[in-house]
């Protein structure tokens, strides 16, 4: 209820609240996955959204990870996915590992691969440092620092917030209330 928010073109805005308040509902409605139960939202003209679900549902268990991101982009030649799988931390027969035997860190990083390739310029991502370990985080937000888009990011992840965040918004019962700056900032002005 009560949620009016904006966000405008290469904006960081990181959704912070308690569990079950609405967030990856919020998220599903955007993607098209839910509809509202009431009001409107409006995606701006020229918006090609990439949306990072934590559960990694879109990945084919059957595939191996370099076979997961060929048949997404068939275009990119083999030495293309094996440098991007690369930056993700998957190097030499890693790259042949089936994704039913990938660890939740591994597949996160397969799906947000995928997604980072996509050519969206609005990544919706919902709790996309969960089960990623030390390395694997700072290879996602070094991609995401050199990222020119639009991000609408889920986390409880407080460093990760406050090296990205342009922007903070807080959803409760009631509404959401936005605070500009990183988590330091929302900390000093929500408490």
């Amino acid at each position: 209820d009560n949620v009016d928010l904006t966000i405008r073109k290469r904006e960081h805005v990181f959704l912070l609240g308690p569990n079950g308040c609405g967030k990856t509902t919020l998220f599903k409605i955007l993607t098209g996955q839910l509809e509202p139960l009431a009001g409107t939202h409006r995606i701006g003209a020229n918006i090609q959204m990439g949306y990072y679900d934590q559960a990694q549902e879109e990945l084919d268990d059957s595939k191996t990870a370099l076979s997961e991101m060929y048949d997404a982009y068939p275009d990119l030649t083999q030495t293309q996915l094996r440098n991007a799988l690369a930056s993700f931390l998957f190097r030499g027969d890693d790259v042949f590992k089936q994704i039913s035997m990938l660890s939740g860190g591994e597949r996160a990083k397969i799906a947000l691969l995928k997604l980072m390739l996509s050519g969206a310029n609005f990544l919706l991502l919902d709790e996309p440092t969960n089960h990623l370990d030390i390395s694997s985080r700072e290879a996602l937000e070094n991609a995401l620092l050199d990222y020119e888009g639009t991000m609408f990011i889920i986390s409880h992840d407080r460093y990760f917030i406050n090296k990205l965040a342009t922007r903070i918004c807080y959803m409760q019962d009631g509404g959401i209330d936005c605070y500009p700056g990183d988590y330091d900032y929302f900390l000093e002005k929500h408490a």
